[in-house]
């Protein structure tokens, strides 16, 4: 069965600060002599950290702990909603596994939601199809939608946007019906920013007098989207060393953090999400502006700095010298910050029995910027 709500965006991605656009589709089963028809928006920002420790636990005697406060359950039990709405005896605080005891710990950070709303329609309506328009406005510091839960379910983070249609039976005191949607957004950062971190460049003086190596590397922009291939335009000046590169590396490190509300950060992620191996060169060589590609897999998901959220990428490039002894090993590296940006297609809805026609049979209040198209159902 279709639903009676429907959803449609002029973007699949908003940049924070603009506004966005679309319209919301109804089907209205019958006369209502009374509704308000409500549009909010509202964001959800926590990350969440479960921890479990052993306590001591002795089997026959399960007097040392209450037998209320174990549950016997093989797992941990997780949500995905936000920590705010979880009723606290829910929440499991203590974990039986065969004969070992786990006291659970969860860490929450949580940040306050913006909301707003908007009437799109306060008064009488016939049966029908119809079809608002709405604008919705955005905040220039609010950052990418983000989404993550690790494999086995104990940490999770969210930075996400959802847009609510509520229809009410202002005569009832009712909601008669009610749809959400999630939408995206695209954080903004500095452009000054971005030039000041497009170069990269270090001079490394090798030990035991065997001379000097240099690196540098230039990107064309540092804001890519997931599966980009990344630009490297690099120079390797050898001409003072007395050792050869052996290889050139280059990597994107992701490194994501989670803070919770005692300001205490803890590392989610660090690792490595792509790297190559690109040739080196002899002692005294040197390569000028070699351009090459890196291609960025196509899961990253966005990049964001938060009170709750840190999720970062770093592009390296390391000129590897050996040595004879591998304590004596010399890395020189260059790197920068880029940032990954949100991506998601632009659904289309299906409208096969909807007939909406341009007869506006209803007001919409002094809304200029909202529109109704309304049919009604033979």
């Amino acid at each position: 069965m279709s639903k009676s709500i429907l959803f449609q965006f002029n973007d699949a991605v908003t940049l924070a600060g603009e506004q966005i656009t679309g319209c919301c589709y109804v089907r209205i089963p019958q006369d209502m002599p009374k509704v308000q028809i409500v549009l909010t928006f509202e964001t959800k920002e926590y990350s969440k950290v479960l921890e479990k420790k052993q306590i001591p636990y002795d089997e026959s005697n399960p007097q040392m702990i209450p037998d209320k406060l174990i549950e016997k359950a093989k797992q941990v039990q997780i949500t995905l909603d936000s920590p705010l709405k979880q009723p606290k005896y829910t929440q499991k605080k203590y974990e039986l596994n065969g004969n070992l005891l786990f006291r659970v710990f969860r860490h929450y950070g949580t940040h306050d939601s913006f909301i707003y709303t908007q009437e799109l329609y306060n008064g009488s309506v016939k049966a029908g199809d119809y079809k608002f328009n709405f604008i919705v406005p955005t905040q220039f510091n609010m950052p990418s939608s983000f989404y993550y839960k690790s494999a086995d379910g104990q940490k999770q983070g969210k930075c996400g946007y959802m847009i609510t249609l509520k229809i009410d039976s202002t005569e009832e005191a009712r909601t008669v019906m009610m749809e959400s949607t999630d939408v995206y957004l695209n954080g903004r950062f500095k452009e000054s920013e971005q030039f000041r971190q497009l170069e990269g460049n270090i001079v490394h003086f090798l030990c035991l007098n065997s001379g000097a190596v240099e690196l540098s590397v230039r990107l064309k922009t540092n804001k890519f989207f997931p599966g980009d291939k990344i630009s490297v335009d690099y120079s390797v000046d050898n001409t003072r060393s007395q050792r050869p590169v052996n290889r050139i590396e280059v990597r994107v490190i992701h490194k994501l953090i989670f803070i919770d509300n005692d300001e205490v950060e803890r590392v989610i992620e660090d690792q490595v999400v792509v790297s190559q191996n690109w040739d080196g060169l002899l002692a005294g060589q040197s390569k000028d502006r070699i351009v090459s590609l890196l291609e960025l897999p196509k899961e990253l998901k966005a990049s964001l700095k938060t009170n709750t959220i840190k999720n970062q990428y770093f592009f390296q490039l390391e000129a590897i010298v050996d040595s004879f002894l591998t304590w004596l090993s010399v890395p020189v590296i260059c790197q920068i910050p880029i940032h990954i940006q949100e991506q998601q297609m632009l659904q289309k809805v299906n409208l096969d029995g909807w007939k909406l026609v341009s007869n506006l049979n209803v007001s919409v209040n002094e809304f200029s910027n909202v529109s109704v198209q309304q049919s009604y159902i033979p």
